[in-house]
């Protein structure tokens, strides 16, 4: 005796399958949107700004000084990357020669002035009488030595023994008298050295290739002393630490 098996319907699988399929899109379609959005939103988050770097004290203690020099009418040139302040030749001493102008004096005489006024926000033997408008000095940096730089083109001079090196050094020795006099003859670092200092190049850091013009020039070269503090740089104790100098032209 035979008994027939029943046969399952193959309506009943075929929609047991296609609901599986279903669950099964709808998941991936779920987390594809997911994924959407979260691609959305980190493109649309703005990266954190990244931490301004501490101010260069050398290159603001330049640009102050310089800044104070031209607004008197001084025409000088402010390099911050160097430490130098330039004052053309040419407006001070007449070509190939050592002495000053006359209106050479009273450029430099209006320098002296505003020097004068300036200058002890950075020196260590002014520091207990500090100007009330000194410029911003977060890191309480002083000024370890101002240096008086001659340099000259390269035309020789046919003076005997006497050379662009003898020429260079005279007229820093000139710009030397007028600016260190009065007050700032006593100047002085935390070393109790003399800030200002004098001497020559000649031609041998020419400013120029084509313009003898900007050779000729005397320069004024500021060398800091500071100590950075634990709080991010900023601040100094009075101990000379670090000293901060460059030999660029």
């Amino acid at each position: 005796m035979f008994i027939p098996r029943r046969r399952p319907k193959a309506s009943h699988e075929s929609v047991e399958e296609s609901g599986y399929m279903a669950s099964a899109s709808d998941l991936m379609i779920g987390l594809l949107f997911i994924f959407i959005v979260m691609v959305m939103v980190l493109l649309a988050r703005k990266p954190d700004p990244a931490p301004e770097p501490p101010p260069d004290p050398l290159a603001a203690v330049v640009q102050a000084i310089g800044s104070r020099l031209q607004s008197a009418g001084v025409p000088v040139t402010i390099n911050q990357a160097s430490g130098v302040i330039t004052l053309p030749a040419d407006t001070l001493f007449a070509l190939g020669q050592p002495d000053l102008q006359l209106n050479g004096q009273t450029t430099l005489r209006q320098a002296a002035e505003q020097l004068q006024s300036i200058l002890p926000c950075y020196i260590y033997s002014q520091r207990h009488k500090l100007p009330s408008d000194c410029p911003p000095n977060p890191q309480a940096v002083e000024i370890e030595t101002v240096l008086i730089e001659g340099h000259t083109d390269s035309a020789p001079l046919h003076r005997g023994d006497y050379t662009n090196w003898h020429l260079g050094l005279d007229r820093a020795r000139a710009v030397y008298k007028v600016l260190n006099a009065g007050l700032m003859q006593g100047f002085r670092n935390e070393r109790e050295q003399p800030v200002f200092g004098i001497s020559s190049y000649a031609d041998e850091r020419p400013q120029s290739k084509i313009d003898d013009a900007l050779n000729r020039r005397v320069e004024l070269r500021f060398v800091l002393a500071f100590q950075p503090n634990d709080n991010n740089g900023k601040g100094a104790s009075s101990t000379l630490k670090k000293l901060q100098e460059s030999v660029r032209p």
